[in-house]
């Protein structure tokens, strides 16, 4: 049970660290059902396939959602639908790191958060047609 503590008047409440635990194991279940949702949109728009990306299904704890898919196109459009998503859960990012790169590409990818896509895209690995992607 939290305890309270008063400050000008106004009531707070500590969460004890189990509390905190299950809260963000829900809001972490929540954000994984959205993003899933997305990911399965892709998919019935023939733009992915079922078997062409990985949302990380486990909870490591970090106010982070993982998922790794091939390099694509897709790219722009996901970030901008994760984003969205993200205003609803302030605190947490969403990474998106190529998945079964070619032997000697570094690891790279994109961060998402509510306000900013961070690219970590390295372009010199990248194919031509994808070199110019902008989020």
């Amino acid at each position: 049970m939290g305890k309270s503590l008063s400050f000008h008047s106004k009531r707070v409440m500590l969460m004890s660290e189990d509390d905190l635990e299950k809260a963000h194991e829900r809001t972490w279940k929540r954000l994984c059902d959205e993003a899933e949702e997305i990911l399965k949109d892709l998919v019935r728009e023939g733009i992915i396939g079922d078997s062409d990306y990985w949302l990380v299904d486990e909870d490591w704890g970090w106010d982070v959602l993982q998922i790794e898919l091939p390099l694509t196109l897709v790219w722009t459009s996901l970030a901008g639908r994760l984003q969205a998503i993200l205003v609803r859960y302030p605190e947490w990012w969403i990474t998106i790191r190529v998945a079964d790169r070619p032997e000697g590409w570094p690891g790279m990818g994109v961060v998402v958060s509510r306000d900013r896509i961070i690219d970590d895209l390295k372009r010199e690995f990248l194919p031509a047609n994808l070199r110019d992607m902008t989020f």
